[in-house]
């Protein structure tokens, strides 16, 4: 059964990172480009990756990045949010919190609740 991005993160966040890697795997190859984030956070926490090689599961992952910034550029909230989490938790990239706010900002504006809450907690811990 293929799950949605915000679906996946939540067995991420409730401590089920197997069954949040495999739904973010699943969702990923069906065509959710933004379960790249939840693949790239188990990969970069080590929790719940079944990868063989985790070189591979880090290619495939970078693949996907583009597009996801495209979907954001777009206007798409959660693609917003996927790159703000990359930018301020350093995911596969150097942390940038000038560049994870910007991104959570402009998801904000575009809708996205969660993407307004996570940039007050940024602008809290300052």
């Amino acid at each position: 059964m293929p799950y949605t991005f915000t679906q996946a993160m939540k067995f991420y966040d409730d401590g089920d990172y197997i069954h949040a890697a495999s739904a973010f795997r699943n969702s990923l190859e069906l065509g959710d480009e933004r379960c790249a984030y939840g693949l790239a956070l188990c990969l970069h926490t080590g929790r719940g990756l079944t990868f063989n090689d985790p070189s591979s599961a880090r290619q495939l992952i970078e693949g996907y990045l583009p597009r996801i910034r495209a979907y954001a550029e777009g206007g798409d909230g959660e693609a917003c949010r996927v790159l703000g989490l990359y930018f301020s938790q350093g995911v596969l990239i150097s942390p940038d919190l000038s560049a994870a706010r910007n991104w959570l900002r402009l998801g904000a504006e575009a809708g996205d609740d969660k993407c307004a809450s996570l940039l007050a907690n940024m602008r809290a811990e300052k």
